[in-house]
Formats: structure tokens, C-alpha cells, sequence
């Protein structure tokens, strides 16, 4: 089956996304090391074919094979080798969920602090299906953010219904027992403020601890990061050619057309208008 349209698929910027979702494909010749991990995230390791040793924090040197999941958390320094010829699938994701998905996680924990296991479980018939579907996508180049956060949340429906809680809770531990959602928290509130003081109070830390945690979870300063996410979704705003420039003034508090004009030169360096027809003619 051919794609249509594929240019329109590959170069599209008309959304913007403040969650990391991601799925790939991955092949590994024996001996080589399976894709480095990004510690800012969470990963789900889906072993398609082959053997692979995995270690991360104090667990070291687990033997994974095909039709099994593992699970490495966020905050892990993780090392995988290809003891045979490995073919992979990699989901991964920040600690944003639904309330759905969240009041399930939620009740799964029940406070008790229990010896750490290795995350790993057998990748059944329901799951199996999710992931032909995500390979048909990759496949075909459909890598949308979208589409990603929508196979995301059906990995964990699939969790839930075709998994005992006792299974979830183990395997999924390390989010139930690890105070992992300050990076949420700050992708949920941060365009709600209009200082890194305001962000660090709705945290209830120091602004002091707030830099140190933010620096840790995101690799850049708060003033500096925020700085990035705002021309970002400005940038998106204009290339979606609907909104008006006096709308997204007003959204992103400059104090006049001229303010504004004067950020996206420097920003950018293009007027608004310059730079909103640049962008729709990338994009179709």
C-alpha cells in the first residue's frame, strides 16, 4: 500500500507537541549496543527478535529475549548489548497521562515500599497487535506526534486490561514509587506563569531547588528554556496561517505590534509576516 501524499506527512509543522512521545524501529547486529537512552525520558523496550543484556541502575547484566517488554525509567544510566541479531521496538515517553490513565497508575500503588525488581514482562497476543500496527506506521514514514501519543495511550489500555494489577504494579514500580512528576507538573504550568519565581512557588520549593531539579530534568536553565518553548509555540501559531498576529500579541503579552515585530526579527530574523509565509509554503 503506497502513502499519498508524502511530502505533506514529512514536512508538516502545523502542531507542536510540549510531551515527548516516540516510537522506533531498531535492528542490532551481534555485539552491538542497542540505542543509547536518553535519561530524561521513559522507555519501553519491546524484543521483536533475538537476545539482548540489559543493565540499568542496580540491576546488571539481565538476560532479555524476544516477546518480552522492559521497562527502564526515567533518571537511568542504562547500557544494552546485542548478544544475538536484535530487532527491536522503542516507545519513548514522558510522565504525562490522561486522568484515566493516571487514576489507574494511581491504584495501583498501595504506599507499601517493596525490593526493587527488573522490569520486564512477556509481550502478549493484544500488545503483539499494537505494535504490528505502530511497524506498519514506521514503515511507512506516518511518524506523527499525534498518531504517537494515540498508540501510546493504547499500549497502556492494553496493559490494564490484559495484565493483573499485581503484574502492572511490579512492572511498573519505579513510576509508582518514584516522585517522577516534576517534569509533568512544569509542561502542564509553565505557560501559566509569567516568571520562574511564579513557576518555583506553584512547586512549593525554592526558587534555589527549582533551578537545580529543572536543570536536572530538562538540561537548561528555566528563564532560558521557557525562552525556547515561547518562540516555539509562537512559530507554530504563525505557520498555522489562521491565527492573527493581534491574537497571538495578546496571548503572549507584548505590549504592541511593534514589540512583537521586533521579538520575531530577533527571534527568527523575519517580520511576522515574512516569516508566517515562509512557513506555509514549507509546509504545503
Amino acid at each position: 500500500m503506497q502513502l499519498l501524499y508524502v511530502q505533506e506527512h514529512l514536512s508538516c509543522k502545523n502542531y507542536v507537541s510540549d510531551f515527548h512521545i516516540g516510537f522506533s524501529f531498531q535492528e542490532v547486529k551481534e555485539g552491538g549496543k542497542l540505542r543509547t537512552i536518553d535519561k530524561y525520558y521513559n522507555y519501553f523496550i519491546f524484543l521483536l527478535e533475538g537476545e539482548a543484556m540489559i543493565s540499568y541502575n542496580e540491576f546488571r547484566n539481565h538476560l532479555c529475549r524476544a516477546g518480552e517488554m522492559i521497562f527502564i525509567p526515567q533518571d537511568s544510566e542504562s547500557v544494552a548489548e546485542a548478544i544475538t541479531d536484535v530487532k527491536y521496538v522503542l516507545l519513548s515517553f514522558d510522565n504525562k497521562f490522561t486522568l484515566c490513565d493516571r487514576l489507574a497508575l494511581e491504584s495501583l500503588h498501595n504506599g507499601n515500599k517493596k525490593t526493587p525488581v527488573f522490569n520486564k514482562i512477556d509481550i502478549r497476543p493484544p500488545l503483539r497487535s499494537v505494535l504490528e500496527s505502530v511497524l506498519f506506521y514506521l514503515e511507512h514514514k506516518i511518524q506523527c506526534k499525534h498518531l504517537f501519543a494515540i498508540k501510546q495511550k493504547e499500549v497502556f489500555l492494553i496493559l490494564r486490561a490484559f495484565y493483573t494489577k499485581e503484574e502492572m504494579s511490579r512492572f511498573l514500580s519505579p513510576m509508582l514509587n518514584k516522585n517522577l512528576d516534576f517534569k509533568a507538573f512544569v509542561l502542564q504550568h509553565y505557560q501559566e506563569v509569567k516568571t520562574v519565581d511564579e513557576l518555583a512557588a506553584m512547586c512549593k520549593i525554592s526558587v534555589r531547588s527549582f533551578n537545580r531539579k529543572f536543570n536536572e530534568y530538562f538540561g537548561d536553565s528555566p528563564y532560558s528554556w521557557i525562552l525556547k518553548q515561547k518562540s516555539r509555540h509562537i512559530k507554530t501559531r504563525l505557520a498555522d496561517g489562521k491565527t492573527s498576529f493581534g491574537t497571538i500579541i495578546k496571548e503572549y503579552g507584548f505590549s504592541s505590534p511593534a514589540h512583537f515585530t521586533t521579538y520575531c526579527k530577533k527571534q527568527f530574523g523575519e517580520s511576522p509576516s515574512k516569516l508566517r509565509k515562509r512557513l506555509l509554503s514549507e509546509t504545503y
